[in-house]
């Protein structure tokens, strides 16, 4: 049931992409986004494994949401980062020298022409990737 339910949700979010690409084309190759960085911090009380049983886990995760970004090639992109996070996080495009601190509770707004055709790991730069999950930005051709 739950591999029925992840096909689904990555046709949708595959489909809205899709949309988003075409309007970025119809607008005169300009397209905007909004990301948001949570912070998800989740404690489980016990859980019983295999006989083991492990007490007070606690798993802290930050994602951006949406966690993937595409757009054509040559499109001005603007993204705007709207931390929701309790502490400053990163966000950072190696391939487009894209480097921003957002302190908690703030937003900043970054700007580039998508010039680069491929697929591109969105980061925090301040923290491991085991912690603060990464995104991509996808540029087609």
């Amino acid at each position: 049931m739950s591999k029925i339910i992840r096909t689904i949700f990555v046709c949708l979010v595959l489909g809205l992409l899709i949309g988003n690409v075409q309007a970025g084309e119809a607008e005169g190759k300009k397209q905007s986004f909004k990301v948001i960085i949570n912070a998800y911090d989740t404690t489980i009380p016990e859980l019983n494994v295999e006989d083991v049983t492990v007490k007070n886990i606690r798993a802290f995760n930050v994602l951006n949401e949406p966690e993937a970004l595409a757009v054509m090639e040559g499109t001005a992109v603007t993204i705007t980062i709207e931390n929701k996070s309790p502490i400053s996080e990163g966000f950072s495009i190696d391939a487009y020298d894209i480097q921003e601190v957002i302190p908690a509770g703030k937003t900043k707004t970054v700007r580039f022409v998508a010039d680069k055709v491929g697929a591109f790991t969105i980061w925090c730069q301040l923290h491991p990737q085991n912690i603060h999950l990464p995104g991509s930005l996808n540029v087609i051709r």
